[in-house]
């Protein structure tokens, strides 16, 4: 389905959009406060600009002519690898960070100064927050910058070529 030439470039610019998000959400996660929920959205910020900066590289190094559909296409394949691989970390860095969100009862790192609306569970939402923003934040991010720049970012704007991605 995919030319395999991009496959490279798609895993590589996902490993550091997933790595910018992962940074803040460590800092969140070993902080144990809600109030420090903005680190998580500034994950999301962080994600989307890789992104960007992935979509303007991979146009510019195909002479800033590239197909609208095949700059989509690289953006959200990039994009689904990323937040895939942020996934998985955000797991790991739970696991290594909140040793006994596993065990019964409360865990030692719930959450503080968290609203009764967040739940009640071991950790009073916190792993609720960490997988919504690396799911949905990062969704909303990668697909902004994926279907804004491919058409900002083209020289020629008034003729399109064949997809160079997808085999049709």
């Amino acid at each position: 389905m995919f030319k395999k030439e991009y496959l490279v470039s798609y895993i590589t610019w996902g490993i550091i959009a997933a790595i910018a998000f992962l940074i803040p959400t460590l800092i969140f996660i070993n902080s144990e406060n809600y109030a420090q929920t903005w680190l998580l959205f500034l994950g999301n910020g962080f994600f989307l600009v890789v992104i960007a900066i992935y979509m303007l590289t991979f146009n510019s190094k195909r002479g800033g002519d590239v197909s609208t559909q095949t700059q989509m296409a690289a953006g959200h394949i990039a994009t689904a690898i990323g937040i895939i691989v942020s996934c998985i970390a955000a797991a790991i860095a739970i696991a290594v960070f909140i040793p006994d969100v596993f065990s019964p009862g409360l865990s030692d790192k719930a959450l503080a100064n968290a609203p009764a609306q967040t739940g009640t569970g071991k950790t009073h939402g916190l792993v609720f927050f960490v997988f919504m923003c690396a799911v949905i934040g990062n969704i909303c991010g990668g697909s902004f910058a994926s279907l804004m720049l491919p058409y900002a970012a083209k020289r020629n704007q008034t003729k399109d070529r064949k997809s160079e991605v997808l085999n049709n």
